[in-house]
């Protein structure tokens, strides 16, 4: 299981976000404070161009944030 601190500002404070990553690797659980946020997966488009979604209405705007975050800090190696 991999762990991964996400930081940015919400409503002019800054919020740390912890990810963790699932026993199959695909996909990842965001928790703030204890509280759990959502999850979000990665799929790959037909022209290998890689999609960061969530179903979670609160990780909307910031599911490719943070796709792009895991992705430089684990190497590139996310399905």
């Amino acid at each position: 299981m991999q762990q991964y601190t996400y930081e940015d500002r919400y409503r002019g404070r800054t919020r740390k976000l912890l990810i963790l990553s699932a026993d199959d690797g695909i996909a990842y659980r965001v928790f703030c404070e204890a509280d759990f946020y959502g999850s979000i997966t990665t799929q790959l488009m037909e022209g290998g161009e890689k999609v960061w979604k969530t179903d979670f209405n609160i990780l909307k705007p910031i599911v490719s944030k943070i796709g792009l975050f895991i992705e430089s800090q684990s190497g590139n190696d996310v399905i």
